[in-house]
């Protein structure tokens, strides 16, 4: 008799074994699909069960219950946006629920990208569109989080946020919303750069600095030009010159052109430095570090002009007759 028993136990146990075993296995293992889960703070396990059962991720959500209680997991799994896949196993699933193995995209904004430049980049690689991006970025909410430190002129801004999207590669969560993406650049930047700006010992404040950095970023092609076109826009604020810097134009236009034509120095925007006076109501870019430390510690020189060579870099000059002659001598050598 107890051998019958024997023999049943162990049939029984057997039978449990594999069908243990079928409820770790993937659902189907050659599906070369991506199933989103949101897994909200505060779900009980056997909700977080219930959601992958129903997407189709696990076998059976009572033995997911009942083995993350007997590994002592149940407790471990983090709230996230995940991308799981019915390829995977439920030890995998558990794993990537526990460790907080959240889906992620990643993003490089380059230096002197514009907002909507960063919106048309994000749009590629989200759910989301540039116009949702473009919204956020004009609205006060998040011109908010600037914070006193940066106060945004009301008008005639276009984005309160350009020129505080740092430049720098990011891995963000899939989940995130277009607030939440654009909060993390501004975050980054303001943890950076807040205090030197605020600190600067120059005559402009934080956010004109920003401004300032912003066109350096988009007029000068070579870093070790940087601080020196500072200096030039430094003395021509300083002699009340107009600022005559192509790059606001190029702001300001709806399509950008590769060369201004003199119609387009007329242009009726605020952002135009050939009709009005200081710089522009606020940043055209969003600067590198590079052009931002130029503003901080500008180049000190008596040159008040330049114009672009073919190479990438500047001549300077100190008066408008030598920038007169030397442009003349430039474009004669170019039309040969």
């Amino acid at each position: 008799m107890k051998t019958v028993l024997s023999y049943l136990v162990i049939i029984i146990l057997a039978g449990l074994l594999l069908q243990a075993n079928f409820f770790l296995e993937p659902v189907d293992p050659s599906s070369s699909e991506e199933v989103g889960v949101v897994i909200e703070r505060g779900f009980s396990t056997r909700r977080i069960a219930e959601e992958l059962q129903e997407n189709g991720l696990i076998h059976s959500a009572l033995f997911f219950n009942l083995y993350t209680s007997l590994k002592g997991t149940d407790q471990a799994m983090q709230a996230g946006y995940y991308e799981l896949s019915p390829a995977d196993s439920m030890r995998e699933i558990i794993l990537d629920l526990t460790s907080g193995n959240v889906a992620t995209f990643q993003i490089t904004i380059p230096e002197g990208f514009t907002v909507e430049e960063v919106a048309g980049r994000l749009a590629e690689l989200t759910e989301h569109t540039a116009e949702d991006f473009l919204a956020v970025a004009r609205s006060e909410e998040i011109s908010n989080l600037l914070g006193e430190s940066f106060p945004v002129p009301e008008n005639p801004v276009i984005f309160p946020v350009e020129g505080f999207l740092y430049p720098a590669t990011y891995t963000i969560p899939r989940n995130y919303s277009p607030r939440e993406i654009l909060g993390l650049f501004i975050q980054e930047f303001t943890k950076r750069w807040k205090q030197r700006l605020l600190e600067s010992g120059q005559d402009l404040s934080a956010y004109e600095l920003v401004t300032l950095a912003s066109m350096v970023e988009k007029e000068a092609q070579l870093k070790e030009e940087k601080p020196l076109i500072a200096g030039v826009i430094y003395n021509r604020l300083q002699e009340n010159m107009l600022l005559q810097i192509d790059a606001t134009i190029q702001y300001s236009l709806s399509q950008r052109q590769q060369i201004l034509l003199y119609s387009d120095l007329r242009l009726d925007s605020p952002y135009n430095t050939y009709l009005h006076q200081g710089l522009p109501p606020g940043p055209i870019a969003n600067p590198g570090d590079n052009a931002l430390e130029a503003v901080l510690e500008p180049r000190e020189t008596e040159y008040l002009f330049y114009f672009a060579s073919e190479d990438g870099g500047h001549t300077f000059s100190r008066t408008y007759e030598e920038h007169r002659s030397r442009l003349q001598e430039f474009r004669e050598q170019n039309s040969n």
